[in-house]
Formats: C-alpha cells, structure tokens, sequence
C-alpha cells in the first residue's frame, strides 16, 4: 500500500473498478480462463517468449469483505508483470470520469491502435505532435463558436479551451489530456465552456464513425465551417499515423462524458464527406469595410473588415466586374458578400481557402 497514491484524499485503490481493470486486461494480451460465480474471474498471459504463463484474480463483487485485499493482489501481479510502480498501472486503469471530479477538469484519454501493428509502443514525435496540434487548433475553433465570440479567437475562450497532457499510456499507445480547471465560481445558467467544447469533439466523433453521415453534417453546419475545417485536418493528421481512434471523455458533470471510436476507414469517408459539403454548400458571410484593393484585369480584391479590422482578399465574380452599375472605388465604405470554400491538400495536409466576392453594394444601399 506504501506505493499507492492519494487522489484529492482518496485513495487510488478506491477509484479502480473491476469493468475498468476487466478492460483493461483484455486491452493489454491477457485472456479470461475461467468465471467464478458473479464473485471472480481468473485471467492469464504468456510473457514475450511463452516460455511463463502469469495468473491473476479479478475480484467482481464489491462487497465481498476481502474485495480490497483481492484487487491490491491483482494490481500487484500487474506491477510485476510489466514491470513497473503500481501507482502507473492503476492511473492507466482509473476510470476518466472519476479522475475528472477529482480534478474538477474535463479529462479526455485518447487511445491509437495502429493497423499495422496493434502493440505499437512509440511514434514519431512529428505525427503526434500534429494530431495534438491539430485536436488543440479544432477545440479552440469550438470554443470560439460556443462562447459566442465567431469573429476573433479570445485569449478568454484559448485558455478554457487549452489541453494539457498529463500522462501517457505503456500498453496500448494513447494519452490522456486535461482541459483547463473549471471556475470556481460557475454561471448556474451556462454549462462551463470546457463541458461544451467536449460534448461537441464526441459528438463528431461518434457521428463520424456512422455511414449514415445525416447527424454529423447536421453537427457540422451547427459548429460552422471554421470549425468544420479544423475538424478535418485533425482527422487528415489522425489518418496519417495509420491508426484506429478511441476516446474516452471524463466529465465533472455527472451526466456528461462519454465513449466513442473512430474507424480509420470511417476517417478517411468523413474528410471525403467534408470535402463534398464544402463543394456543394459553400459557406457564405457579408463583410462591411473598407475596398483597399481592386485588379479588374486579375479580378481580385481586398477589404477591411471595419469591426476587426481583418483583411479578407481573394476573386472578384465576373458578374460582378461586369455591371456598369458598380464601381469598385478605393477607399469606399461597401457592404460585400464572400463565398468561402476551403480544401485541404492531400500531398501536405496543409489547408487552402479560396474567397469569392459575389456581391458588392455601397454601406447606405441594400444588399
């Protein structure tokens, strides 16, 4: 007991469960060999060479008067068969959710399983960092949507929704991640931002890995395509390490958190998917600002966006540079309405936007 450590005040032994340690059992090689009753199940696994077969009793019944001696002699056959402190098997056990009311922070473990090689141990440092990347770019486009702030990322809404990694698993390569500590004075009326955020990443998880994809666009078009976009090159930088997803989200709100999986199959048709959407439902927005540049001959544009102060360029509609009844003076106040289309290039996974003015009017006429 001298090696198990306390969480908040309880101990690590009171957060194990035995469905969580029974997951994990089978996540890690070992088979069950036989069930006692509804009281115990044994399990087994050969080490490398098969030359050792180890045994281990999982206790099931909580109540049993021996059930904590049972499971501190489980986790021990673990530290020995892994070779490893007990206090870093149990934390790769203990259930997501209860490390989040611990934490009073939304916990998320995050688990590869690699096609080519399930028992994959290490990655290059350059394809997890882009996934992590990538998962940090998309929750702070979430964020920036559920906080109501749509136009300009604030320092506010990055550190709610800012991920910190805490720990790494041995067994089956995965990470858990920790979203910033709620406030300790939350708005009863308003779900902290970090739940938000969260609920939204599963929800494009589970849909995603649907055939049916009615219920992701439906997510899609609600987060918008910023959002929609950055979604996508997470899931373009997840494809790119040749693995299957699992993500097990642990939430300090006890009706919230959730499992879901991500096919690799499942990824590679959701970017097909977002890449169709974005071709047939290009998203639309109107600008007002000032006209800074105008190439008729290039057909190309530049406007100030007067409340950000946001340079948007990009191609003038023929229509447009075709109406004797529209001028495209320099300086000049317009109202503009913008087509945007994003991609995402398959040879760099790097994103490209294409913006299309396709109507333009002085600010004191209707658009």
């Amino acid at each position: 007991m001298n090696s198990l450590q306390i969480y908040s005040g309880i101990r690590e032994i009171d957060l194990v469960e035995p469905s969580s340690l029974e997951e994990y059992l089978v996540e890690h090689g070992w088979e069950k060999d036989q069930e006692i009753d509804n009281r115990a199940s044994i399990w087994s696994i050969q080490n490398g060479n098969g030359a050792k077969k180890y045994q281990l009793l999982l206790p099931l019944d909580q109540n049993l008067p021996d059930f904590e001696d049972r499971m501190i002699e489980a986790l021990k056959t673990l530290e020995f068969v892994e070779k490893r402190p007990i206090s870093e098997v149990i934390s790769n056990i203990i259930n997501a959710s209860k490390i989040a009311n611990e934490k009073q922070r939304e916990i998320f473990s995050l688990k590869f399983k690699f096609l080519e090689n399930t028992q994959k141990r290490e990655v290059p440092a350059k394809e997890i960092g882009s996934v992590l990347t990538s998962l940090q770019d998309l929750f702070n486009a979430v964020g920036q949507l559920e906080s109501g702030r749509e136009t300009k990322l604030s320092k506010e809404v990055v550190e709610k929704s800012q991920l910190s990694l805490f720990e790494t698993f041995k067994g089956s390569f995965g990470v858990k991640l920790a979203l910033a500590p709620h406030p300790s004075q939350l708005n009863f009326l308003e779900r902290p931002l970090g739940e938000r955020v969260s609920e939204s990443f599963l929800k494009l998880i589970k849909n995603s890995n649907q055939k049916d994809k009615q219920k992701l666009k439906g997510e899609l078009i609600r987060l918008k395509r910023k959002s929609a976009a950055k979604y996508r090159k997470f899931l373009m930088s997840l494809i790119s390490s040749k693995a299957n997803l699992s993500v097990d989200w642990g939430s300090v709100n006890p009706e919230k958190g959730e499992y879901a999986e991500l096919d690799y199959s499942n990824a590679i048709d959701t970017i097909e998917f977002i890449n169709k959407m974005e071709e047939e439902e290009p998203e639309e927005f109107d600008i007002l600002g000032e006209l800074i540049a105008a190439n008729k001959k290039k057909k190309t544009f530049e406007i100030e966006d007067s409340s950000t102060q946001e340079k948007i360029s990009g191609k003038v509609l023929d229509e447009i540079l075709l109406n004797s009844d529209i001028e495209l003076t320099i300086g000049k106040i317009y109202l503009a309405r913008i087509r945007e289309i994003s991609s995402i290039s398959p040879a760099t996974g790097e994103e490209k936007v294409e913006r299309t003015m396709i109507s333009l009017c002085p600010r004191d006429e209707d658009l």
